[in-house]
């Protein structure tokens, strides 16, 4: 009984409130011929007001409610929290009855900030203290721009471990022609699918390859995924590299035989390019600033990946290279068991028991 008294009181309070004014709850269609109380979407925290949206009012009798777009007149919300994002901006009150009221930094109200609690419906505080979302949403970003960076520093450093002769191989790629680079890149990214699509096609000819399709799809993604990482990192090699300095052609010192300064170099072209994403997450605050310097961060990162994905292609995964034959080469050279200068059949030991003869000595001339 007390209970139902409280919430009559309550509805009356808000009534009292918005006098005849518009209700709509979750997308209701208005009952009035103004425009509607909120042209807006359910989203999964209630009722949401996106941005770039102009309403007149909004009222709610279940919230919680947020605003990213402009409200004309008053805000109001009964049982459930209000937020005002940054950027958002309602030009009469902002009212919540039965929950709080917050105004995130950026966001802006023409009226009075109220909200109501407690069974008696009496005013508790005018305004609740402003959240420092701008604050801790930038720090958020800043965090997981430099996991990203993390990660990519350590696998770079296994790749200078056990693969630095591939990593020379697509960056000797990507130097002889960075436009057929790119042009590949692009079409294998466009073939990636399609190529995925015929392969479940074909296993899905015969029963052996449907058994087999879950296990080609993973490995196509794993090998893509792998292509790109290497491709990446030789291009952020290649920058850290000119960036740096040092000789330059046939002399020029490579990830194999310098891997001190190939790790630096490494180091140096990956943050060049996180640094775009840094100043974006920086600039979180600023949405319209953030969205430009994201782009601006996507459109580099594609380049350079996509550039990097087609000479990882063009150089078979860096197996065509002269690095990559080099050192098989040498490994082959290690497990030859007689000199380099000395041909095969040459051999002073007996073979299937003929004993080896020595060689005739030219004796010396007697003038």
């Amino acid at each position: 009984m007390e209970l139902g008294s409280s919430l009559r009181l309550a509805v009356a309070t808000v009534v009292a409130i918005a006098g005849p004014r518009l209700w709509a709850q979750s997308g209701a269609q208005p009952t009035t011929a103004s425009p509607p109380a909120a042209v807006a979407m359910p989203g999964a925290r209630g009722l949401v007001v996106p941005a770039g949206t102009r309403v007149q009012n909004v009222m709610v009798l279940s919230g919680p409610v947020d605003v990213y777009g402009t409200v004309d007149e008053d805000a109001m919300v009964l049982s459930g929290d209000l937020t005002i994002h940054p950027g958002a901006k309602v030009g009469g009150d902002a009212v919540s009855v039965f929950g709080k009221v917050h105004l995130l930094d950026g966001g802006t109200v023409g009226g009075e900030l109220r909200s109501m609690s407690g069974t008696d419906g009496r005013r508790t505080t005018q305004a609740v203290a402003p959240v420092r979302a701008g604050t801790e949403s930038t720090w958020h970003a800043i965090k997981l721009v430099l996991g990203w960076l993390t990660v990519l520093l350590v696998i770079g450093l296994g790749v200078l471990v056990t693969a630095a002769p591939y990593l020379d191989g697509v960056a000797e790629a990507f130097e002889v022609s960075f436009a057929r680079a790119l042009g590949v890149g692009i079409v294998g990214q466009m073939l990636v699918l399609p190529g995925l699509l015929v392969v479940v096609v074909a296993l899905a000819l015969t029963v052996v390859g449907v058994l087999a399709i879950p296990l080609a799809l993973v490995a196509g993604v794993v090998a893509f995924a792998g292509l790109l990482t290497l491709g990446f990192l030789a291009v952020a090699f290649v920058t850290g590299r000119s960036i740096l300095g040092g000789e330059r052609g046939p002399t020029r010192r490579r990830a194999t035989s310098a891997r001190g300064e190939a790790l630096a170099a490494l180091s140096v072209g990956v943050c060049i390019y996180l640094v775009v994403w840094l100043a974006a997450a920086a600039l979180t605050s600023l949405p319209a600033v953030a969205v430009l310097v994201r782009t601006i961060a996507l459109a580099v990162t594609w380049v350079a990946a996509t550039a990097g994905l087609g000479a990882a292609l063009i150089s078979r995964a860096g197996t065509r290279s002269e690095t990559a034959r080099a050192a098989r080469g040498a490994r082959a050279a290690g497990r030859t068991p007689y000199p380099s200068g000395v041909p095969g059949w040459q051999t002073p030991t007996p073979v299937s028991g003929v004993v080896a003869a020595r060689r005739p000595a030219v004796p010396p001339s007697h003038n």
